[in-house]
C-alpha cells in the first residue's frame, strides 16, 4: 500500500460513518412539559401527581442545579409506526459531555412504574408506536452549582442505518490503535472500503438505500465478521457493571434513587439484548431498591433466576479494609453473604473491592473462613511509586491463609477498543493466562452500561483483527477461568505469582486521619457494639433476659453503611457527614441504653454485701484505677467479659509533680522549658529512654498541601516544612501529671501528662480546639531505640513494617495504618504508642509517630475544624511487646471499666464473674454474640503473638455441646468438652470460632 501522511481511505470511512450517524435520526420533534419543584428527594413513594403544583416552564426556563429536584409531567400522543424504525424520548439539559456521576439524572415514570432512567450518557429511551404515553419525569438535577434545562424531544431512529453504522464504525476505531502497515490494519481497511464503496447514499431511505445497507450489513456480516475476525490474542471478559459509592460527591439519601436509576437501566438493557450480562455488588443497594422499588427488586430477582443478573462480592456494601475492626470485616461478609443467599440463592464467592484504599493482610484469613475463595480489585494501580508485579497471584495473609487474586487495570469503564487493546497488552501475565475480566459501564455515581456499548460490544465479539474477543461474562465464571489457566500454567509453587501479607496501596494516605469524628465514631461504636452483645449473652444465659437482637442488628447496620470506603476514610462531601454525625449519635445512645439496662439487670441479682460493681468489657483479667463520685478507686482484677465489686477505698493518685518533672516508683519524666519530654528514666532497668539531645511528645505541624486528592493524599513533600507547636501559654499541676495548654494561630491544645503509681506507661489526655486548614498534625517521639522494623497493630493480629527507606516499597510507606497501638522494641525492651481513636502513624529510624489532625479543604473543608479528644500513651517496657502486655493496655484503653455503686443484695449471681476465659495471655477472646440462627453462643477469639498455642477456653455458664465453626457459624466439627471448659489449639494469627450450645 502507498504510504500516505493521512490515510485518505480511512478518512473516507470516516465520512460514511458519519453520514449514516445523521441519517439515523429521520424525524425529530420537541415536547411541551409542566413542571412541580419539590422540597428534598422523593424518597421511597412516587407521589399523587394531581396533587402537585404545576407550572408552565417560560422559554428559556432554567432550574437550580446543586442537589434540587423536580417533576416533569409530559403527554404524548399516539405515533403511528414507521417500518424498521424506533421512537425514542430523549432530554437534553446543557449538562451534556460532563461527569454524570455529579450531574443531572432522571427516573422516568409511566403507569406509575419506574420505565427507564437518563443522565449524561443515557440519553434515550424507547417508546412504543400507536401508544399514548403520560410521562412523569423525576429529576435530580446533580451536585454542581449553576443552572440546568429541561429539553425533551421525541426522534425517530431508522434501525438498519444506525446497525450499518455501528458495523462500520467499530472495527473503524480499531484501526485507530494499529500499525497501518500491519495486516490487521490493513485486512479491516479492505472489507470497510469495499462495503462503503457498495452503499447508495443519494436518496436517503428510498429503495435503493435500503437495498445497498442491507447489502453492506450481509457483505460485512459474512465476509468480515464471520470469516476473518477470530480474536486470536486472548479473551477479555466483559461484565457489565456499574459502581456505586454509598456516598462520596452525594449523600447516601441520594444513593438510593442512583441505585433504582442504575439496576433500571441494567434491566431495560437485559430485555434488549439477549447477550447482555449484569454484575452488582453491594447488598446495601438491593436493601435500598427492595425498600424504595419493589416492581424493579422483583424483575432483579427474574433476572437472577435466569441467570441474566450476578449478586456477587461477598461484602454488605465495599468497604474500607484498613480502618475497620477485624469483627467488622467478619460482619460486613456476614451480613453481605446472609442476605445475597437468602434473598437470591447466590453463594457469594469473590470479595469485590475495587476501589478500596489499600487491603489488609487479616483478610485473606477471614475470606476463607466465610467460604469466599477469590479476591477482585483495580485500586492497586493508583500506586504513586510501585508497581505491582502481577495482575494475578495468591494472596497469602499473615496467618498463611490464601486467596486467588485478579488485578485488573479497567473498572467501570465505557467498552472502548482503545481500553480492550491497551488491557490485554499491559496484562503482566501473558505466560499463564489468556482471559482477562474488563468491566463495563459508568461508574462512581452509577449509570452503568449503555446502548451504544452494546452495540459496540455486539461486533467486538467476534474478535476484530489484532484484538482480542471480547466476551460477555459474570464475575464469579470469569474468575473461575483465569484461576484454572492460572494453576494450569504455574505448576512450581516457587514460581508462583504470590504476595505476602498487606496490599499496601501508594496512595490516599491521608485517609487515615482526615475526618476524625468519623473514625473516633466508628472506633467507639464498634468497642461499644461489642459490649452490648457480650452484657446481652450474660443477661439471657445467666437471667433469661430478651437478648435484643433487632435493636443490635440496625446498630450494627449503621455500623456497617457508614465504613464504606469513602465515608469513613474522610473523603465524602459534608453533608454525608452531617447525617452520619447524628446516625452515630443515635447508635452510640441506643448501645450505651442496651450496657446499662443489661448491668442494672444483672446488679440486682447479685449476692453481694455491696460496694463498686466493676464491669470489665476488655478480652484480659484488667486492673484499672476507676472513678466514681468524683473519687477515685484501684480496681484490681476485674475478670475478662465479667465483673467484680470492689470495696470503696478511695485510692490516692498522687505523684510527685515538680516544675518540670512527674516522677513515680518506676519512671521519672522530665520537661524542658516548652514542656517537650527531654527524658523519661526507667527506674526499674535504669536506662534512659529519650535519645540524647531529643524529644518525646513534640506536637508538630507539618503543611499538607497534597498535589490533587486534598482529603484522600498526603505527599512526601509535606516533610519539607514544618512547625513546631511549642507555645506553651500556662501550665498547672495535678496529683499524678501536668496540664499543659498551648496555642497556635487560632487553634489551642490542653493536655494532661499522667503518671500512674507501679506503671511506666505515660498518657496523654488531649483537647484540641482546631480552626486552620492544610495543616497535618503529628505527636512525635524520639526515642533511643534500635531497630530496623516497627510493629503495628492490624486486625486479629500485627505486621512489621521497616523503619527506614532502603527500597521504593519501604519509601513509600512514610504514612502507614495501625489500630491501637504501635511498638519499637531492639533486644530486651522497647516502647509502644497506644491510642483510643486514631490510624495513621510512622516509624522513621528511632523516631515513632502518630497522626492527630489532617485538614483538608476537598470535597469539603471544615470537617476537622472544631474540638478534639485524643488519649494516646507512650509505654516504654522490659522485654518485647508480648512479653510487656502491649496488646492488654490497647485493650483496656478501649474498653474502659464500667463502674457503678451497689447496695447489699442477696440475689444468686457471685460478685466476681467472668462471662468466658482463657488461660494464655496470646489468645484474645474479643467476641461474645448470640448465634444468628438460634440461641447458641458465638464466640470468636484469635492468637495475637504469631505463634501456635493450646489454651482452655472457660465458659461462665452451662452448655451442652460446643462446636468449632466458620465464620459464617456453619458447624464444621465436634469438641470434646466437660459443660464448662474445652481446649482449642491454634496457629500463628489463627481466627478460631466457637459455638456454645445452650
Amino acid at each position: 500500500m502507498h504510504e500516505y501522511r493521512v490515510d485518505k481511505i480511512k478518512v473516507k470511512i470516516s465520512a460514511t460513518i458519519n453520514r449514516l450517524n445523521e441519517l439515523t435520526k429521520t424525524h425529530t420533534e420537541s415536547l411541551d412539559y409542566m413542571y412541580s419543584l419539590c422540597d428534598g428527594y422523593k424518597d421511597k413513594t412516587v407521589p399523587d401527581f394531581d396533587g402537585l403544583n404545576w407550572n408552565t416552564p417560560n422559554k428559556y426556563q432554567q432550574f437550580e442545579s446543586y442537589d434540587s429536584t423536580f417533576w416533569v409531567k409530559l403527554v404524548i400522543p399516539p405515533k403511528k409506526e414507521e417500518s424498521g424504525r424506533e421512537l425514542r424520548f430523549s432530554v437534553r439539559t446543557g449538562r451534556e459531555g460532563q461527569w454524570d456521576a455529579t450531574n443531572p439524572q432522571m427516573i422516568v415514570y409511566h403507569e406509575g412504574v419506574n420505565y427507564g432512567t437518563l443522565d449524561m450518557n443515557h440519553t434515550w429511551l424507547p417508546l412504543e408506536w400507536d401508544k399514548e404515553y403520560e410521562l412523569y419525569v423525576y429529576v435530580h438535577t446533580g451536585m454542581e452549582n449553576g443552572y440546568i434545562s429541561f429539553e425533551p424531544s421525541l426522534y425517530t431512529a431508522d434501525l438498519i442505518t444506525e446497525a450499518l453504522m455501528y458495523d462500520i464504525k467499530v472495527p473503524r476505531m480499531c484501526m485507530d490503535h494499529l500499525d497501518m502497515n500491519d495486516f490487521d490494519y490493513n485486512t479491516i481497511r479492505f472489507h470497510l472500503d469495499k462495503a462503503c464503496i457498495g452503499l447508495d447514499l443519494r436518496v436517503p431511505y428510498s429503495k435503493e438505500y435500503y437495498d445497498s445497507l442491507i447489502a453492506g450489513r450481509k457483505y460485512l456480516k459474512e465476509e468480515f465478521y464471520q470469516k476473518v475476525c477470530s480474536g486470536t490474542n486472548g479473551v477479555v471478559n466483559v461484565i457489565g457493571h456499574t459502581h456505586i459509592d454509598i456516598a462520596w460527591m452525594w449523600t447516601v439519601k441520594q444513593t438510593r434513587e442512583k441505585a433504582q436509576r442504575s439496576f433500571k437501566t441494567a434491566s431495560n438493557l437485559i430485555n434488549r439484548y439477549d447477550d447482555y450480562l449484569f454484575m452488582s455488588s453491594q447488598p446495601q443497594l438491593y436493601e435500598f431498591v427492595k425498600e424504595d422499588d419493589p416492581k424493579l427488586y422483583s424483575d432483579i430477582k427474574k433476572h437472577i433466576s435466569d441467570k441474566k443478573w450476578e449478586a456477587e462480592g461477598a461484602m454488605w456494601l465495599e468497604a474500607d479494609t484498613n480502618l475497620i475492626s477485624g469483627e467488622s470485616l467478619v460482619r460486613q461478609i456476614l451480613f453481605g453473604k446472609k442476605f445475597f443467599e437468602k434473598e437470591f440463592g447466590v453463594d457469594s464467592k469473590v470479595l469485590w473491592l475495587p476501589d478500596v484504599f489499600g487491603y489488609s493482610g487479616a483478610l485473606p484469613q477471614i475470606l476463607k473462613k466465610c467460604g469466599v475463595d477469590n479476591f477482585f480489585t483495580t485500586k492497586l494501580h493508583w500506586n504513586d511509586t510501585n508497581v505491582m508485579p502481577d495482575d494475578v497471584f495468591e494472596w497469602e495473609g499473615i496467618d498463611g491463609s490464601k486467596v486467588f487474586s485478579v488485578m485488573s487495570p479497567v473498572y467501570a469503564q465505557p467498552l472502548s477498543e482503545l481500553l480492550v487493546k491497551r488491557r490485554i497488552t499491559s496484562l503482566k501475565n501473558k505466560s499463564c493466562i489468556h482471559n482477562l475480566i474488563y468491566t463495563m459501564g459508568y461508574a462512581d455515581g452509577g449509570g452503568g452500561t449503555t446502548y451504544e456499548m452494546m452495540e459496540i460490544y455486539e461486533r467486538m465479539k467476534y474478535g476484530i483483527p489484532g484484538y482480542p474477543k471480547v466476551k460477555m461474562s459474570f464475575a464469579m465464571d470469569a474468575v473461575e477461568k483465569i484461576k484454572d489457566e492460572f494453576y494450569q500454567n504455574t505448576t512450581v509453587e516457587y514460581t508462583r505469582p504470590k504476595w505476602t501479607g498487606e496490599i499496601y496501596l501508594e496512595a490516599h494516605r491521608g485517609t487515615y486521619t482526615s475526618v476524625s469524628d468519623v473514625k473516633k465514631n466508628n472506633r467507639l461504636s464498634e468497642m461499644l457494639s461489642l459490649s452490648a452483645e457480650t452484657v446481652s449473652v450474660a443477661d439471657s444465659v445467666l437471667l433469661g433476659g430478651e437478648y435484643p437482637e433487632e435493636d443490635l442488628k440496625e446498630n450494627q447496620k449503621v455500623i456497617l453503611l457508614n465504613q464504606f470506603h469513602d465515608i469513613i476514610p474522610g473523603s465524602c462531601i459534608k453533608e454525608v457527614y452531617d447525617v452520619c454525625d447524628k446516625e452515630y449519635e443515635d447508635v452510640l445512645s441506643r448501645e450505651r441504653n442496651i450496657i446499662d439496662t443489661k448491668l442494672s439487670s444483672i446488679r440486682k441479682n447479685l449476692s453481694t454485701q455491696g460496694g463498686l460493681f466493676v464491669y470489665n468489657p476488655s478480652p484480659y483479667t484488667a486492673t484499672q484505677i476507676v472513678e466514681c463520685d468524683g473519687k477515685h478507686y484501684l480496681a484490681e482484677n476485674i475478670p475478662s467479659h465479667g465483673w467484680k465489686v470492689i470495696k470503696e477505698d478511695v485510692y490516692d493518685i498522687s505523684v510527685d509533680v515538680g516544675d518540670y518533672y512527674i516522677e513515680n516508683d518506676v519512671i521519672k519524666v522530665t520537661f524542658d522549658k516548652n514542656y517537650h519530654i527531654i527524658s523519661v528514666y526507667d527506674k526499674e532497668e535504669n536506662r534512659e529512654i529519650i535519645k540524647c539531645g531529643e524529644a518525646a511528645n513534640k506536637i508538630v505541624i507539618y503543611e499538607d498541601l497534597p498535589y490533587k486528592y486534598d482529603n484522600w493524599n498526603i505527599d512526601e513533600y509535606h516533610f519539607q516544612k514544618s512547625w513546631v507547636w511549642d507555645n506553651v501559654e500556662k501550665t498547672e499541676k495535678l496529683k499524678n501529671g501536668i496540664r499543659i495548654y498551648r496555642k497556635f494561630l487560632k487553634s489551642t491544645l490542653i493536655q494532661d501528662v499522667v503518671i500512674n503509681t507501679g506503671s511506666k506507661k505515660i498518657d496523654f489526655k488531649t483537647k484540641v480546639d482546631w480552626h486552620q486548614e492544610h495543616l497535618f498534625v503529628k505527636a512525635e517521639f524520639q526515642t533511643d531505640i534500635r531497630c530496623d522494623e516497627a510493629t503495628y497493630e492490624i486486625q486479629f493480629g500485627h505486621i512489621k513494617r521497616p523503619s527506614h527507606k532502603n527500597t521504593l516499597w519501604e519509601r513509600a510507606k512514610f504514612e502507614v495504618c495501625a489500630h491501637k497501638w504501635m511498638d519499637m522494641s531492639e533486644n530486651g525492651y522497647g516502647v509502644a504508642l497506644i491510642n483510643d481513636c486514631k490510624y495513621g502513624h510512622s516509624a522513621y529510624e528511632n523516631k515513632m509517630t502518630l497522626s492527630l489532625i489532617k485538614c483538608g479543604t476537598y470535597p469539603a473543608s471544615g470537617l476537622d475544624e472544631g474540638e478534639h479528644n485524643i488519649v494516646y500513651s507512650f509505654m516504654p517496657h522490659s522485654g518485647d511487646f508480648k512479653q510487656a502486655g502491649v496488646i492488654r493496655e490497647a485493650y483496656i484503653l478501649n474498653t474502659p471499666f464500667v463502674v457503678d455503686k451497689v447496695t447489699k443484695t442477696e440475689g444468686h449471681l457471685p460478685d466476681t464473674y467472668s462471662l468466658i476465659g482463657c488461660d494464655k495471655e496470646s489468645v484474645v477472646i474479643e467476641t461474645i454474640k448470640k448465634a444468628e440462627d438460634d440461641d447458641s453462643v458465638i464466640v470468636r477469639m484469635y492468637e495475637s503473638f504469631d505463634g501456635k498455642v493450646s489454651t482452655n477456653i472457660t465458659a461462665g455458664f452451662d452448655f451442652k455441646e460446643v462446636y468449632f465453626c466458620d465464620m459464617l457459624e456453619n458447624n464444621i466439627s465436634k469438641l470434646e468438652s466437660d459443660g464448662r471448659s474445652v481446649k482449642v489449639n491454634l496457629r500463628n494469627f489463627e481466627i478460631v470460632t466457637l459455638k456454645f450450645v445452650v
